[in-house]
C-alpha cells in the first residue's frame, strides 16, 4: 500500500521518501516550461487606434458558432478596449488527454496596453475559467460580483495568482460606472448560478446590452427575477445594439422555472419507494442544489452531497448569504441510514472522467455502491458533444440493475438557466434595437437567434465568427471591418499547444491502433544480439511470440541486406526498419499502428 494513516496525526503520509527532481530534469522542466506558448501569430490592426475614433469596434476570440465554451468578447472605441468574459471550452476527442480549451490570445498581446477591464457577467467556467491562462496577457483590472470573484479566487489560488490580480467587486444589486471611454452599468438577470449579469455598455454611438447567460424565470427560488425595471428604463433610452446568448434559441417552449422543478422532482422522489436514490446535477448549479435540498427535507431524508467542486460551491454560497438553511451530511454518517433515508446529490451530469458518478457507475468510488434497484436522476441536459461519454455512463448503471431518469423520461426533472424563444422575443420586442448580434452558441443557434431578430422587426441582423470584428455606428448597419486570425490553444498539462499540433494527432492513431517500438543495437558490421519489440495495444494478445518472432527475423533479414556504409546511417536503418514492421503487421493483422525504433551504435 503506498499511503497510509498516521494515527497521531491523522494526516495521510507516504511510506515511501520523496525524491527530489535531478539536475537533468530541473534542467529539461526549465525549457519545457518556458516557452508556455507556442507563437503567437503576427498581427496587426488598423482598428481603434486613435483616441479620435468615436465608432465602436465589436469581436469575439471565442464562444461564436464554433461549440459552447470559450467565451471572449471585445469591445472597442476612442482607442481603448474592454474584455467580457474570458472562460475556457472543453476538448473533443480529437484534443486526447487534453484538459482545458482556451481561446488564442495573439490579438490581445497587439492591444494589451489599451485594455481598460475584463468585466465578468457571472461565474460558469466558459465564462471566466481562462483568466488564470490568459489574465498575464493583459494584465488589466477583473470587475465582478463577490460570488464571481470568490469563484475566480479559487482558479488563480490553484495557478499561484492569487493576490496578484488586481479585482473590482460590484454590487450585487447593480453598479454603474466609468472605465475610459466606456459608461458601464451592471444589472440581475436570473441564471442557474447566482449573481449572473447584463452588462450595459454606453458609448458615444448609443446604448450596448451584452446579456451574458439569462432568463426570465417568475420563480427562481434563490436568487432575484431579472431586472425589468433596468431593462425598460434602457428601452425608453434607446438601444443601439444587443449581444445576446443564443444557447436555447432552438427551443420553443419558455424556459421552465426552478420552481416547477421543486414540484417534479419532489413527485419523482416520494415515488421511489425502494433502493439509494441519486440526483445528479452541474456543479456549479447552485439554485438546482437549494432545490435538491428542499426535496430532501419534504420527503424526510438526509441531503448527502459528494463531490468536492459540489461542496466549493456551497461553501461561496453560502458565505454570500444563500443556501443559509442548507445541511448534508457526509458520505460516512450516510452509511448508518437506511437507504429511505437518504438523498443523494452529486456530479457527472456530462460523463465526465472524474467525476463522481462517472467513477460510481465503474464501481470505482469508495463512498457510494449501487445496486439492482437504485435509482439515479439525471438533473440536467446533454451538452452537444457529451453524448458518448454520458451515455456510456447511463449505460454502466443500467447494467447494474439501476434505474436511470432522465429528461427524456421527464422533461420537468431539469429547468435551464438560458432563455428560450418566447424570452428572446420579449427581450427582442421591449428594446426594439437598432442591431442585433447573436453571441454564446454554435452555428445553429447563432442562426435561429438571428430568425428570430429579424421576425421580431429588428432592422441590422448581423451574424459574425470568432475573429471577425465589425464596426457600429449609430444609424448604419454594422460591417465586418477586420477578420483577426483565432483558433484555440489546448492546456496540456504545463504546455499551452495549438489544437492543430502534431501531437494529438498521433496520440488519436495510437489510440485506434496502437504502438509499436523497436530498439537495435549495432556495430560496424551489423546487429549484435535480436532486436527488442514491444508495443502498446498492438499484440498483447496469445500470439504476442509469433508475431514479435516475426517482425524480429524480418528486422535481422532486412538489416542483413545493408552495405557497410548503410549501416552508419542511422536515418536509411529507421526507414527500412520501419517498413520491414510494417509489412508483418499489415499482413498479420491489417493494422497501421505508429511505429517507433531506437538505434543504438557499439
Amino acid at each position: 500500500m503506498l499511503f497510509k494513516k498516521d494515527k497521531k496525526t491523522k494526516k495521510t503520509t507516504s511510506t515511501k521518501k520523496a525524491t527530489k527532481p535531478s539536475k537533468a530534469v530541473k534542467k529539461a522542466k526549465k525549457i519545457v516550461d518556458a516557452p508556455k506558448v507556442e507563437k503567437k501569430k503576427n498581427i496587426k490592426t488598423q482598428m481603434n487606434t486613435s483616441s479620435s475614433d468615436s465608432k465602436v469596434y465589436f469581436g469575439a476570440l471565442g464562444g461564436m458558432g464554433d461549440k459552447i465554451g470559450c467565451n471572449l468578447y471585445l469591445y472597442g472605441t476612442r482607442g481603448e478596449w474592454i474584455i467580457v468574459d474570458m472562460g475556457i471550452g472543453f476538448p473533443t476527442e480529437r484534443m486526447a488527454g487534453a484538459e482545458y480549451v482556451i481561446p488564442d490570445s495573439s490579438f490581445l498581446r497587439v492591444i494589451k496596453d489599451r485594455v481598460k477591464a475584463i468585466l465578468l457577467t457571472h461565474s460558469h467556467e466558459d465564462h471566466y475559467g481562462a483568466i488564470p491562462y490568459l489574465w498575464q496577457e493583459v494584465r488589466c483590472p477583473i470587475y465582478g460580483t463577490a460570488f464571481a470573484l470568490k469563484m475566480l479566487e479559487n482558479k488563480l489560488a490553484e495557478n499561484d495568482l492569487l493576490g496578484k490580480v488586481p479585482m473590482k467587486k460590484v454590487s450585487k444589486d447593480g453598479a454603474h460606472f466609468k472605465l475610459g471611454a466606456f459608461d458601464i452599468e451592471y444589472f440581475h438577470f436570473t441564471h442557474s448560478i447566482p449573481q449572473s449579469n447584463g452588462i450595459i455598455i454606453r458609448t458615444e454611438q448609443g446604448n450596448i446590452l451584452h446579456t451574458g447567460d439569462w432568463k426570465f424565470d417568475p420563480e427562481p427560488l434563490m436568487d432575484k427575477t431579472s431586472d425589468m425595471g433596468t431593462l425598460k428604463k434602457l428601452a425608453k433610452e434607446g438601444v443601439l445594439a444587443v449581444m445576446c446568448d443564443s444557447t436555447n434559441s432552438l427551443v420553443n417552449e419558455h424556459s421552465r422555472s426552478e420552481a416547477e422543478v421543486v414540484s417534479e422532482l419532489e413527485k419523482v422522489v416520494k415515488g421511489i419507494k425502494e433502493g439509494k436514490v441519486v440526483i445528479t446535477c452541474f456543479a456549479t448549479n447552485a439554485v438546482r442544489i437549494e432545490t435538491v435540498s428542499k426535496i430532501a427535507t419534504a420527503t424526510g431524508r438526509k441531503l448527502v452531497i459528494l463531490g468536492r467542486s459540489m461542496e466549493t460551491i456551497i461553501d461561496i454560497a453560502k458565505s454570500e448569504g444563500y443556501l443559509k438553511d442548507l445541511e448534508y451530511i457526509s458520505a460516512e454518517d450516510a452509511y448508518k441510514l437506511d437507504d429511505k433515508k437518504a438523498l443523494y446529490l452529486c456530479t457527472g451530469t456530462q460523463g465526465e472522467p472524474r467525476s463522481v458518478l462517472t467513477r460510481v457507475s465503474a464501481n470505482e468510488y469508495a463512498d457510494l455502491k449501487l445496486h439492482h434497484g437504485d435509482t439515479v436522476i439525471f438533473s440536467s441536459k446533454i451538452i452537444p458533444g457529451n453524448e458518448e461519454s454520458i451515455l456510456a455512463v447511463q449505460n454502466n448503471l443500467s447494467k447494474m440493475g439501476v434505474n436511470v431518469i432522465t429528461t427524456l423520461d421527464n422533461p420537468k426533472i431539469h429547468a435551464s438557466g438560458h432563455g428560450s424563444k418566447p424570452e428572446l422575443e420579449e427581450l427582442y420586442n421591449l428594446l426594439k434595437p437598432q442591431i442585433l448580434i447573436p453571441v454564446h452558441g454554435e452555428a445553429i443557434h447563432l442562426f435561429r437567434n438571428a430568425k428570430i431578430g429579424q421576425e421580431c422587426k429588428i432592422k441590422n441582423v448581423q451574424i459574425i465568427g470568432n475573429g471577425d470584428f465589425i464596426e457600429i455606428e449609430d444609424g448604419k448597419a454594422p460591417k465586418v471591418v477586420e477578420v483577426i486570425p483565432t483558433g484555440e490553444i489546448i492546456i496540456d498539462g504545463t504546455r499551452h499547444i495549438s489544437a492543430t499540433n502534431d501531437v494529438f494527432s498521433a496520440r488519436r492513431k495510437i489510440n485506434y491502433n496502437g504502438a509499436v517500438f523497436a530498439s537495435l543495437t549495432l556495430n560496424k558490421s551489423g546487429l549484435v544480439g535480436k532486436p527488442e519489440v514491444s508495443s502498446f495495444g498492438v499484440f498483447e494478445t496469445d500470439s504476442t511470440g509469433m508475431i514479435k518472432s516475426a517482425i524480429v527475423n524480418e528486422i535481422k533479414a532486412t538489416i542483413k541486406n545493408l552495405s557497410k556504409k548503410e549501416l552508419q546511417n542511422d536515418e536509411r536503418i529507421r526507414e527500412i526498419t520501419v517498413a520491414s514492421i510494417r509489412r508483418v503487421i499489415r499482413d498479420l493483422m491489417d493494422k497501421k499502428p505508429p511505429i517507433s525504433v531506437h538505434i543504438v551504435h557499439i
